[in-house]
């Protein structure tokens, strides 16, 4: 039977940063660390909100990524 065990996680937030000279747009991402495990969806939202008021370009994207080891 296998098992795991949580190692850490991020919030990862995509901002747009205007377009390029063919008009793709243009993305800068921030990671933020040592987001706990039982973070839940709305309180991760709440926080990129309030870290999004900080600066002046639009969230585009929010993900939150987690690394568990799985062995057995």
């Amino acid at each position: 039977m296998a098992n795991s065990s949580f190692k850490n996680a991020s919030i990862r937030l995509t901002f747009s940063n205007g377009v390029d000279e063919l008009g793709k747009p243009r993305k800068k991402v921030k990671a933020y660390h040592n987001v706990s495990d039982t973070a839940a969806a709305t309180e991760i939202f709440e926080s990129a909100r309030v870290l999004t008021e900080f600066g002046m370009k639009p969230l585009m994207n929010l993900e939150k990524q987690s690394n568990v080891s799985i062995y057995s």
